[in-house]
Formats: structure tokens, sequence, C-alpha cells
């Protein structure tokens, strides 16, 4: 049996528009697929059964794909050398399309919202050149106030469960963040209420561009009033930063219960639960409970160097800051370094450069001279968060007065 491929309603719509063209055929009924089956076979000796011409144009239902080799006979035929340079062809049109019309938005100061959504619905795991396109877009919105359709953006379900997908819609949704954080009013207000509905909003402008000094002003009103039915690990990540707050205000009692919410849904074991997250679980049990049985647990249970270092960050910043003292945790010791991943996005380049800081750390505070220096020297100070540079930055230049 030919292998099969899928292809999309826009690459299907395509196909029949080129078609049609180039046959002089309107493919409404069978007549018109047997009329194209004859066609093909004579002026290109492509043998293709009218009945698979019908599925694939929809003129009857299809039960599975179209196979490798009728779409790559039809694209011959129609001077592509294959199915994929067709693909290739109609999304750089598209994308060239796109261009023009963003362009011409800017210039009349109004974008057609069917063009735009019509192509943003079509990109789940945008490339570069895609995430650039969509971060115009909302740029656009922003500068010309177009709130209407930066609402229907946010509200559309792209496939944002990795880390690459996040690294992308973070610069796309920059700008928004920056807007608000900046003072724009206008900005706040559309965030506020469109936070509550929006999964794509919840995990740019909460679980990426996290602030915990801004918990009792706009990031934290973004975070109370975000449900936690849309992203699964919400209701840890919302309840354990509300912790933090409660306990910055005062209200120790209050950060208790908000712990115990995420201690409970971390044991039931329903999700992947980011060591980032569990982290900073662990550090709220040594700071409210003094147990610091929690760490070691949780640590045991991750599988790989980097989540280790990942869990170790958080975990060893928020006992240190809460404390009011580098919290010595031996748990480093047993991370292995030699498998460290060696390809990592941006991102998670911040989150190895945060590590390795924490262990010159850890290392100079049980005087450590050799460790200290070796481990200093793979810190990229570029990397260190600007939200965190009170800590990572202290830390750094401390040690490097000191080491290097």
């Amino acid at each position: 049996m030919p292998a099969s491929i899928y292809i999309s309603d826009t690459e299907k719509q395509w196909l029949k528009k080129l078609v049609e063209e180039k046959f002089n055929i309107i493919i409404e009924d069978s007549y018109a697929c047997i009329q194209l089956s004859n066609k093909l076979r004579e002026q290109y000796n492509v043998n293709i059964n009218y009945n698979t011409l019908r599925r694939l144009f929809g003129i009857v239902d299809a039960k599975g794909n179209p196979s490798y080799f009728t779409l790559n006979e039809i694209s011959r035929a129609l001077s592509f050398n294959n199915f994929q340079a067709f693909v290739d062809y109609i999304n750089k049109f598209d994308s060239d399309l796109f261009n023009e019309l963003i362009l011409s938005g800017y210039e009349r100061k109004m974008i057609d919202h069917n063009e735009v959504l019509e192509y943003i619905n079509k990109i789940k795991s945008p490339n570069w050149e895609e995430t650039y396109q969509i971060k115009n877009i909302i740029d656009y919105c922003i500068r010309f106030s177009d709130f209407e359709l930066l609402k229907k953006i946010t509200l559309i379900q792209f496939n944002s469960d990795n880390d690459e997908f996040l690294e992308k819609f973070s610069l796309c949704f920059q700008d928004l963040y920056f807007e608000a954080s900046n003072g724009n009013n206008e900005i706040n207000d559309f965030i506020k209420t469109t936070i509550p509905k929006s999964e794509i909003l919840q995990r740019i402008l909460l679980q990426i561009y996290v602030r915990e000094g801004n918990l009792n002003n706009f990031w934290g009103e973004w975070l109370e009033l975000s449900p936690v039915n849309l992203v699964p690990d919400m209701l840890i990540f919302k309840n354990i930063l509300l912790c933090q707050k409660d306990y910055d205000n005062k209200n120790a009692a209050s950060a208790k219960v908000k712990f115990e919410v995420c201690k409970q849904e971390i044991k039931k074991n329903k999700y992947y639960v980011h060591p980032i997250l569990l982290g900073r679980v662990a550090a709220w049990d040594i700071i409210l409970n003094s147990n610091s049985k929690t760490s070691a647990t949780y640590f045991k249970k991750l599988n790989s160097s980097f989540e280790k270092a990942c869990f170790i960050i958080f975990f060893n910043r928020l006992t240190s800051i809460y404390l009011n003292e580098f919290y010595v945790n031996d748990l480093i010791e047993l991370i292995d370094l030699k498998s460290m991943p060696t390809t990592l996005n941006a991102f998670n380049k911040k989150l190895l450069s945060k590590f390795y800081l924490t262990l010159a750390y850890h290392f100079h505070k049980k005087d450590n001279i050799e460790k200290v220096r070796g481990i200093l020297q793979k810190v990229d100070p570029n990397r260190l968060d600007k939200w965190e540079t009170e800590w990572f930055y202290g830390k750094y230049n401390y040690l490097k007065n000191i080491y290097l």
C-alpha cells in the first residue's frame, strides 16, 4: 500500500485552485474528477483513479490521507519537482502576502482582522520567521490600540507545551509585558480582562515573565485573576507565588495554607511538574516549616542533570534570601556535570549559567578554592536574568573579585 501523507486544508485548497487553473476544470463533482484523471493520463502519462481524486478534493468522504505518489504526481503536473516543493511555494507565497498585509496595516493604521486571523490560525508551531510575523502583528495592535484583534490572537490555541514554543512566544509578547510594566494602564486593563481566558497569556506573562518583585502590584493582579484550569500546573504555580506574596506581607498563616495546596497537588502526581516549581515548593517547606526532607524527596525523583540543576537554582535562591544566609545544600554535589546538555536554547542557557554560579558559591562557602575558580569560568554574566540582578549579579561580582 503506498505511503500516505497528511495534507492540510490550506494545502488542499491551493492544490485545487492551481489544478483548476492549469486544466481549466471546476472540481465540484465526480464528472470533473473523471475529466482530470483523463487529462493527467493523456498529457502527463500519470494514472490516478478518479475515485482517488474525488477523495482528495472532498467530493466524497475520505477515511485516510492521500498517498505520496498521488500528491507528487499532481505537483509535477503543476510544474513543481514534488509535493514538498509545492508546499514550500505556497508557504512562501502566503508569507510574502502576510508581510505586505502587515506593512499596509502600519501605513493605513488599519488591518483586515479576518486575513490576519486566517493566516495566524494556520500557525500551530511557528518557525522563527512566523514568530517575528506574529510579533509584528502584536506590536501593531499595541501601537494602534487594536484590542479586538489582540484579544482574538491571545485566544488562539497553539501547540504551547514545549520550551522552544515558549521561547519564541516570549519574544512575541514581550512588548505587551513591557508596556504594562512601564505603566500603560490601557494595556494593563486589557491583560486583566483577557488573561482569565487566555492560556497563552498565562504561559508567557506569568510563567515566563515571572516577577516576584511585582507580586503586590500589576503582576500579582494578573496572577490573582488567572484560573487554574487552562494550564496543567497553574494550581501549583499560582499558589506557591501567592504563598510568597503572603509571607512578604507578614501573613504566614495564609502562606502556609497556600503552600499545603501545592504540596498536596504534587503528591497526587497527576501530571509533570517542572523542576523549577518543585524547587520553589521544597524551599518554602524549609522557610515555613523547617522541613528539609521535601527537598531530598523531590530531588531524587528528577531524571536528568539539567532538571536537578533547575531545581537547585530556585531552591537555593529562595532559601538563601528568606533565611538571610546562603543555604548550603550538599544535594548540589550529586549533579553529574559531565551529563549536562551541550545544546540549549537561550532560555535554558540562562538557567545553566545560574546553576554554575550557584555551584561556585556553594564551594566558596566550603572553602574549596580550586573548584570555585574552575566552575566560575563556566558562568556567562550576560545570561543572568535582569529581574534577579541583585541576587545573581551580586554573587557573581563578589566571587569574581575574589577568584578571577
